[in-house]
């Protein structure tokens, strides 16, 4: 894993998380392909796509009202700049971390992912390639 400033307990909790897609019954797990991808990046004509979240910047956990604000104010920003997705939300299968709302937003690319994902304020991204394995990018 690349040089970064992020706790291990916290890139630990990362690892182990399920990256949950609603409303089907499947997740992403890192480093494990995700076959139920193929048929969503026929649909949407894409090769990649990007498991993203605005709740808890940085890491510091936020009550529920101010990270439903937070992705009231992603989802929006996503729509207007014309991308698709799926709402998510991350699960910690330990206990140990709070879910959190996310989105898997079709074909966009890691780099595009890197900008998105240190906009709003985040520690890491989960960037899916053509290959379909989830992988942590991290932004700090």
């Amino acid at each position: 894993m690349a040089d970064t400033v992020l706790p291990e307990p916290l890139l630990h909790a990362y690892r182990a998380t399920h990256y949950r897609v609603q409303p089907y019954d499947w997740f992403l797990q890192l480093g494990q392909a995700q076959p139920a991808l193929a048929a969503f990046y026929q649909r949407h004509a894409v090769r990649c796509a990007t498991y993203l979240t605005a709740c808890n910047p940085r890491g510091e956990l936020l009550p529920d009202h101010l990270n439903a604000r937070r992705m009231a104010q992603l989802r929006a920003a996503l729509q207007r700049a014309g991308w698709s997705w799926l709402d998510g939300r991350g699960h910690d299968p330990e206990g140990h971390w709070p879910g959190e709302d996310s989105v898997l937003v079709w074909g966009m690319s890691e780099s595009t992912a890197r900008a998105w994902g240190q906009q709003w304020n985040q520690n890491a991204v989960v960037y899916c390639g053509a290959d379909m394995v989830p992988q942590l990018v991290l932004l700090r």
